[in-house]
């Protein structure tokens, strides 16, 4: 499951992810067995173990994300064992579930902003700014989280996108590369 997970985050983000946009007024309040099971996320998605994520930016990915859906949901989509932690295997993300794993990963996210800064800095030749408003352009957050849905899901038109969006950011760039 983690595996699959952080599959899907890879397809859909290109292995970059941005900061935590939360200011901390509207981060949820997890209780007891919300907060156990959203510091295993947390941890499995965090920098420490993956690299997908900073601690910060885990942190709020896995509050909301455990705050949309709830335990019992997560638990009989079988994304977490009994004990609380990811499961390896055997995870079903549905449209619903999925969804709400996008709206919390992209609410803590700046996906075009960290796409532009991971890309320039593996490429001094890459404008940052103009690849950030290439991607803001090309690939809106309604897209992002399109993308994300139909990867986790393994949708008909799944390969389609990841195919699409692999050109898009090609195409950016390519755009923003200086002369």
């Amino acid at each position: 499951m983690k595996k699959a997970v952080l599959a899907a985050l890879s397809v859909g983000l290109m292995l970059s992810v941005a900061a935590c946009g939360s200011d901390g007024k509207d981060t949820p309040k997890l209780a007891g067995e919300e907060k156990k099971v959203a510091a295993n996320i947390a941890k499995t998605f965090s920098s420490e173990s993956s690299g997908a994520l900073t601690t910060t930016e885990a942190d709020c990915f896995a509050n909301g994300f455990v705050d949309k859906v709830g335990v019992e949901k997560l638990k009989k989509a079988k994304l977490i064992t009994a004990k609380g932690e990811l499961n390896q295997s055997g995870a079903k993300f549905d449209d619903e579930i999925s969804g709400k794993f996008a709206d919390a990963f992209l609410g803590c996210v700046d996906y075009q902003k960290r796409q532009a800064e991971e890309i320039a800095k593996a490429d001094a030749k890459v404008d940052e700014a103009k690849l950030q408003a290439c991607l803001e352009k090309d690939m809106p957050e309604s897209y992002v989280r399109k993308l994300i849905v139909a990867s986790q899901t393994q949708s008909a038109d799944s390969a389609k996108l990841v195919e699409e969006s692999t050109k898009k950011l090609t195409t950016c760039k390519t755009q923003a590369t200086k002369k």
